[in-house]
């Protein structure tokens, strides 16, 4: 998340038994309509197989992976019945403000309806406006209480003048237009859907096909320039990782008032100023962060997140790698793309650290503590009261581009952070996380010395971060500014005027694409 679940899908899958896919279970089947969008509302029904229970539970998430903030999504439920397959009406119970409890009669299917108060331009929130709708799995969609391992489908009823959808699920293999398939909560949480007059623009990256679905006040937007931009810059961060993990990725762009983006197995939810330009550096960086999250927190992850529990949100200490290091190796991957010059990316590595050493919070918090706290400290993570916390947002890139700088130097320029996230994404990219103790070691690995010191100093303390060898390793220095200078001209990295050779190649080097596949 930029203002970013890894599910239990990243297995090898193998073929089935004949017998066990005889007993495969039904899919629950959502429809979701909109019959009056001006009313900004939609009516959600949801077919759930009983399976000969005198009584099923169903559930509303309180949080969205990636967004670590509680929001209740069930407050904006309204007109929640139920009843059989055959129409018999069912008892319903409503035993807390996220629960449903309902008496099956010995249905074998339970058919749910409720309608959803549709007004929150948010990346978790749902929308419905005249020429768009938006929706969130999570804030969207009831699940069975204790899970499921049932398919799902979600079929699209839309208003006679929408002619498009997007998300990141499976086309249903009937081809019924708008019809989508999961093959389990997680995933269908994990997919936002969109609707509504749609402009898409296409690349592939590496063999792998993606859209830019834009909607909303769409106007003048370049979605041609967008895809040209982004194209590079999606195929080095794949590089970088030295994989492609998907054959489908979409871009959900929503030119809208809201803000932020969120991170996805296979899209991104991303909100655009409609006054912003595709090639403006700000928009690209938060772009190339929502997609290098697919990689980093959504497949690398650390232990904490996933599988996950959407009523009790979990706490992590990693925040620093799953967002600071994704800013960190996102503005890395527009200069290694050629979007951005040297001089850019030195503005914008600038730009955070000069943040950071602004901020009272960085003597008062760790950069661990603003991760654990981020629940209760901070709008996940952005937001929090600057005289006595630290964004992870911020340190976490300033400590990364530190702990570069380290690897760097103690290999001789052989290895860097690129070989960590590596070597971190070929351990713990499955079916289960890191820990803190396991990723710093794997750090230590790679620069083949004890880097114990560092990350207590980073991590651990509030103690300034020491940027000498860094800066010593690529040739940079801070530029002088007097107290009363701009602020902008405070802390800004720039090029030592008699770097050596061998400093210059560093920088070079640094910057030059990554070899991956």
């Amino acid at each position: 998340m930029r203002c970013h679940t890894l599910m239990l899908l990243l297995f090898c899958v193998l073929p089935l038994p004949t017998t066990a896919l005889a007993q495969a279970p039904e899919p629950i089947v959502y429809t979701l309509a909109m019959p009056a969008p001006a009313e900004h509302t939609a009516v959600v029904t949801a077919s759930v197989p009983t399976g000969g229970r005198p009584a099923i539970e169903l559930f509303m998430a309180r949080w969205s992976p990636g967004f670590y903030r509680i929001e209740n999504y069930s407050q904006q439920v309204v007109e929640f019945t139920a009843r059989s397959k055959g129409g018999e009406e069912l008892g319903v119970e409503h035993p807390s403000d996220n629960h449903w409890r309902i008496a099956t009669s010995g249905a074998a299917q339970v058919v749910a309806t409720y309608t959803l108060r549709c007004q929150r331009a948010s990346v978790t929130g749902n929308q419905v406006e005249t020429g768009f709708a938006v929706f969130c799995g999570p804030a969207t969609f009831v699940d069975l209480e204790g899970g499921a391992a049932n398919p799902r489908e979600v079929q699209l009823l839309l208003p006679a003048d929408w002619p498009h959808s997007a998300t990141g699920l499976a086309k249903a293999k009937d081809g019924k237009p708008h019809h989508y398939t999961a093959p389990d909560y997680d995933w269908l949480a994990d997919s936002p859907i969109v609707a509504g007059t749609i402009r898409t623009d296409r690349f592939d990256v590496l063999g792998s096909h993606h859209e830019i679905a834009s909607f909303g006040n769409v106007g003048a937007w370049d979605g041609a320039l967008a895809a040209q931009k982004l194209q590079p810059i999606a195929t080095e961060l794949c590089r970088l990782f030295g994989t492609v993990p998907f054959e489908h990725y979409v871009f959900l762009n929503g030119l809208r008032a809201a803000n932020g983006g969120l991170e996805h197995l296979n899209s991104t939810l991303i909100s655009t100023d409609p006054r912003q330009h595709p090639d403006d550096l700000q928009w690209l960086a938060f772009v190339a962060h929502e997609y290098c999250h697919t990689f980093n927190v959504k497949r690398l992850r650390p232990v904490e997140l996933g599988p996950f529990d959407y009523e009790k949100p979990p706490t992590t200490a990693s925040l620093w790698i799953a967002e600071g290091l994704t800013t960190y190796f996102a503005d890395l991957a527009l200069a290694r793309a050629g979007i951005a010059t040297a001089p850019q990316w030195l503005a914008l590595m600038s730009a955070h650290i000069r943040q950071l050493q602004s901020t009272a919070g960085r003597k008062q918090q760790t950069l661990a503590d603003a991760s654990l706290s981020v629940f209760t400290g901070s709008m996940s993570g952005v937001g929090g009261d600057p005289r006595k916390s630290v964004s992870y947002y911020v340190k976490g890139p300033a400590f990364g581009f530190v702990l570069d700088g380290r690897i760097r130097t103690a290999t001789d320029g052989s290895k860097g952070l690129d070989d960590v996230m590596r070597l971190a994404y070929q351990r713990w990219s499955g079916a289960h996380g890191f820990t803190p103790a396991e990723f710093e070691a794997a750090a230590a690995e790679v620069a083949g010395t004890d880097l114990a010191a560092l990350f207590q100093t980073g991590l651990r303390s509030t103690d300034e971060l020491d940027y000498t060898e860094a800066l010593a390793w690529f040739g940079l220095r801070f530029a002088a500014a007097d107290e009363d200078a701009p602020r902008e001209q405070r802390w800004a990295l720039e090029v030592l005027p008699a770097a050596t050779p061998a400093q210059q190649d560093h920088l070079r080097t640094f910057l030059a694409p990554s070899k991956g596949k």
